[in-house]
């Protein structure tokens, strides 16, 4: 049973420290570019795991509010994108490290996709997908359909590629 445990405890920090570094990238970029732009004011918490960055009323629009609003999320998918291809990845020899950044991927790969495409419509009156439309002043539909191709292809390339990669690394260890 010691091992159980202990093999759970691992993956619910792999999937906790998933989840504090996709915040810090996706948070983090909505901040540096607030920081650019010059039109931050302040880290707003909401909720237990909400975290805001916000803007000087009225001074993001057109495209400086679609890039500040969508950004973001290309960041997330591309680093999920190197942890899923990058081969150095797979040697580190640390089974610790791999379990994290396999739920780090996981998160990167899908969080963003599914929240643009889906979950915005009922959860948190649209965020970020809502600064995307507004900034270029355009329907949400084409953003929720790339998004949602976004996701399917994540969801195939993680369940495809990822998942033997990290399959066959435990099997060895």
């Amino acid at each position: 049973m010691g091992r159980e445990l202990e093999k759970s405890v691992k993956q619910w920090l792999g999937v906790f420290i998933a989840i504090v570094s996709y915040y810090i990238i996706h948070e983090g970029t909505h901040l540096l570019l607030a920081l650019i732009l010059g039109v931050f004011e302040k880290i707003r918490f909401v909720g237990i795991l909400g975290i805001q960055i916000v803007t000087t009323e009225g001074s993001l629009n057109g495209i400086n509010l679609a890039l500040f609003s969508g950004l973001s999320s290309i960041v997330t998918i591309l680093i999920g994108y190197i942890l899923a291809f990058h081969p150095s990845i797979y040697k580190i020899k640390n089974k610790n490290i791999l379990i994290a950044i396999y739920y780090i991927t996981l998160c990167f790969l899908l969080l963003d996709p599914l929240y643009m495409s889906i979950l915005s419509k009922f959860i948190g009156g649209g965020g970020d997908l809502n600064g995307i439309i507004t900034g270029l002043k355009t329907s949400d539909i084409p953003f929720r359909i790339i998004f949602g191709i976004i996701l399917i292809i994540n969801i195939l390339l993680f369940k495809n590629k990822v998942c033997p990669k990290y399959n066959r690394i435990f099997k060895e260890n």
